[in-house]
């Protein structure tokens, strides 16, 4: 290795200047993480009226047991038709076409009603809101009018109902997915679209005065839940929202993004912005179900940068995370818990927009025992205080932006290890390869300077790749070295203590590798993941890729008498001719199905998923460390590198082609760790640390286990040589 590094010197200089670059941008978002250290949480109204009606109290008993749990900040989202009409309100709202197919309402409808639809129903589309209150009907009849255009809004009044007739579009329909009708034997006879219904069931009305009565005579604060849709979105809907907001003396903390449009889209995204700013409002974005990025309507990240990323994430407690009472052998809340906890402290959410427990195997029944709430957020201030994360108004995070000399030096040290990769395998000239360090700089800054935003990701994306491939290049040279000056009988514990220091050798360059991955993408919209690095599965492959090619050319090189560790023409013929036997066919194919399930088991979207068995085992360590520990590293993947070292000495050489791959998805995921910006540093750097002294622990039980089946291997071999 010394000769290696005298070698190389200049372009490891290279990249050691590009690592002091991205550390110190690493440095500084270390700072803004410090100082975004709270968390808070908020209860959806619906929902907790939905229990209610399933307990012995009313939705104002536990609203007031909330608010005694220090969660005093209730959602409240606005009416509409649809809401309205499942209520116990005297309203309902149906399509015009369909009050008209029922022979019911038709017999019992006035003449005056009649002629009233007939004058004023020109297609499908329309709605008819039908109100057996006048104040039901007052509510419906100024918002359509106020928020919405007037002209589209036709009224009758009759003794003890009012009707509102609103003129809809085919472009406010909305289908059901397409229906396939089969015959008697189940063979398809032909499919069917159905009208649904239309967006102006879904149109928000405004909250109802007498909810906010309620919740703020449980001592709650009303956080109100507006929606817009295109076409009914225009500056008029968002100023009757403001009006109505101050009408009623709500003052929102944080306005929660959702639907498709941000209000007042149509006539864009100046005057929600304004009115965010002035009020000192904060943003809040939902992260979507999956658990990566978040909800975007159009116009929002014009919003965000206009209030200058005044912004936190929400994690909403989806129905499935709902279900999760007694489950994964747990009691009680247990799972429910830990899903608001790795939110917290894994993912950058800062607001918890809560919604109460339902028994896992039924829908609609829920936990109506109060004392398991208070349980479950009592047990969650304590995990989230381990973590100096503490209950109240949420924090957002500095707008903080990596500098641009940083993602250029973090660049061209990139572009230095991805020539140590390419020489590693081809026997190039330094000429050579200082012309093309040369034309990578001047190619790394216009890229900068073209296409700044691609030029970010491809530099994070380099560096993810060819630092990891140094790593590998660290294995095999390392490993090799250790091979050719120790004896072959060496004992365990010598071998052992080689490897070790090849794991940690490995892990530190990996980690050098996984800061100058993080450094340019550790921006404000990264971190709140508006935007996302997309080449982790690529990037944790690529290195894998790279090892087979260089186990060949030094397996080569140790074994055939090869005189190069580049590659060279008559290797290529070398491995094409060379005879492939049926038991290695059946190992590219497990090596194959353990990729596959490699990749598909890497982040949120895949149907591969973790078996209960195993997330029972995170769950415990999660409970007993301050950060669980990668559990593919420290069972797998780093005590494979300690074995790679051992059967490398002990000349075996597919198990040492096994254990080197093995030990690759290590190193990169040392480098994975650090990709998902929203996690916080001191997570993934406390997290490597326990993969590595566990991964260490676990290497040596391997190893002597290991040493134990050989020893036992050499004495049967013997007795059956000497009874021949």
């Amino acid at each position: 290795m010394k000769e290696y590094i005298r070698e190389n010197r200049i372009f490891l200089i290279i990249i050691l200047i590009g690592l002091i670059a991205a550390l110190v941008a690493i440095g500084q978002r270390f700072g803004v993480e410090a100082d975004n250290r709270t968390v808070d949480i908020m209860v959806d109204y619906e929902e907790i009226s939905l229990m209610a009606e399933q307990s012995d109290h009313d939705v104002s008993w536990w609203l007031a047991e909330f608010a005694d749990m220090g969660i005093n900040k209730v959602g409240l989202h606005e009416e509409t038709l649809q809401s309205l009409t499942k209520s116990d309100k005297p309203i309902k709202a149906e399509l015009v076409t369909d009050l008209l197919q029922d022979t019911y309402f038709v017999s019992q409808a006035s003449d005056q009603l009649l002629e009233f639809i007939d004058e004023n129903v020109k297609d499908d589309f329309d709605v008819m809101v039908i109100a057996n209150d006048e104040q039901m009907y007052d509510f419906v009849y100024r918002a359509m009018t106020e928020r919405y255009d007037p002209s589209r809004t036709k009224t009758l009044r009759e003794e003890g109902v009012g009707y509102i007739l609103i003129d809809g579009t085919v472009q406010d329909s909305l289908y059901y997915e397409d229906e396939k009708i089969v015959d008697t034997l189940g063979d398809g006879f032909r499919e069917e679209t159905k009208m649904a219904g239309s967006i102006i069931f879904y149109l928000n009305l405004g909250v109802l005065p007498e909810k906010v009565e309620i919740i703020r005579n449980a001592s709650c604060i009303v956080e109100p839940r507006t929606m817009g849709y295109e076409g009914w979105n225009d500056n008029r809907f968002l100023e009757d929202v403001k009006a109505q907001f101050a009408e009623m003396d709500i003052a929102p903390d944080y306005w929660i993004m959702g639907s498709t449009v941000v209000p007042g889209y149509d006539d864009g995204t100046k005057a929600l912005t304004d009115y965010i700013n002035s009020n000192d409002i904060t943003i809040g974005i939902v992260e979507n179900t999956t658990q990566r990025e978040n909800i975007s309507p159009d116009g929002m990240e014009a919003v965000i940068e206009g209030t200058n990323y005044d912004v936190v994430r929400v994690f909403s407690v989806w129905d499935y995370i709902q279900y999760r009472y007694a489950y994964y052998g747990y009691d009680s809340y247990q799972e429910v818990e830990n899903s608001l906890f790795r939110a917290v402290v894994e993912r950058n959410i800062k607001l918890l927009y809560y919604k109460p427990m339902k028994e896992t195997d039924d829908s609609f029944t829920y936990i109506t025992d109060i004392n398991e709430y208070k349980e479950s957020f009592a047990h969650l201030e304590e995990r989230l205080a381990e973590h100096g994360i503490s209950i109240g108004d949420a924090s957002p995070s500095e707008a903080y932006q990596v500098p641009l000399i940083i993602k250029i030096l973090t660049a061209i040290g990139a572009a230095a290890a991805a020539l140590l990769c390419l020489r590693a395998v081809f026997a190039i000239k330094n000429k050579w390869l200082y012309l093309l360090m040369i034309l990578a700089v001047i190619g790394v800054v216009g890229a900068y300077f073209v296409a700044p935003n691609l030029a970010c990701l491809l530099t994070s994306f380099a560096a993810a790749v060819f630092m990891g491939c140094l790593a590998v290049i660290w294995l095999l040279y390392r490993s090799r070295s250790i091979r050719e000056t120790i004896a072959p009988d060496s004992s365990v514990f010598k071998i052992g203590a080689r490897g070790t220091g090849v794991l940690v050798g490995g892990v530190l360059i990996s980690l050098a590798g996984a800061m100058m991955t993080a450094a340019p993408i550790s921006s404000i919209n990264y971190m709140l993941e508006l935007d996302i690095f997309r080449g982790v599965k690529v990037a944790q492959l690529a290195p894998i890729a790279y090892f087979a090619l260089i186990f060949v050319i030094i397996g080569l090189y140790m074994w055939t008498g090869k005189k190069k560790t580049t590659l060279e023409m008559r290797d290529i013929k070398w491995v094409l001719g060379y005879d492939i036997k049926v038991w290695m066919i059946f190992l590219l194919m497990l090596i194959g199905a353990v990729g596959a399930v490699y990749i598909l088991r890497t982040g949120h979207e895949s149907s591969l998923e973790a078996s209960n068995l195993e997330l029972m085992f995170r769950n415990y360590l999660e409970e007993i460390l301050y950060a669980r520990p990668r559990t593919k590293e420290f069972l797998f993947a780093f005590p494979a590198v300690i074995l790679f070292v051992y059967t490398l000495i002990r000349d075996w050489r597919i198990l040492s082609f096994l254990f080197g791959a093995a030990a690759t998805i290590g190193f990169t995921s040392v480098i994975n760790t650090f990709m998902h910006i929203r996690t916080p540093l001191e997570l993934g750097f406390a997290r490597t640390g326990g993969s590595l002294a566990a991964g260490i622990v676990i290497g040596f039980i391997y190893l002597l286990i290991l040493e134990i089946i050989y020893r036992t291997y050499r004495k049967v071999r013997n007795k059956v040589q000497c009874i021949e």
